[in-house]
């Protein structure tokens, strides 16, 4: 399993987390998805076939278009 950790600085209420959650977590291979308020932070445990690129791509189709991917 990956862990990918990602900055979404538009999250802002208990909206957003369940809008990213609910996204990325309909694609297949993302194990689990932790979306932190404070922070800004996007967690997602995934399989090693899905693509950085894919998470992006699932948390912009969310609403939420500024999405840094953080080391």
């Amino acid at each position: 399993m990956i862990t990918d950790l990602f900055y979404v600085p538009a999250i802002s209420c208990q909206h957003c987390v369940n809008a990213i959650t609910k996204a990325v977590s309909a694609l297949p291979g993302v194990q689990r998805v932790v979306v932190d308020l404070s922070d800004k932070s996007v967690r997602i445990d995934h399989d090693q076939q899905v693509a950085v690129d894919d998470l992006i791509c699932a948390i912009n189709d969310a609403g939420y278009d500024e999405v840094t991917v953080l080391v």
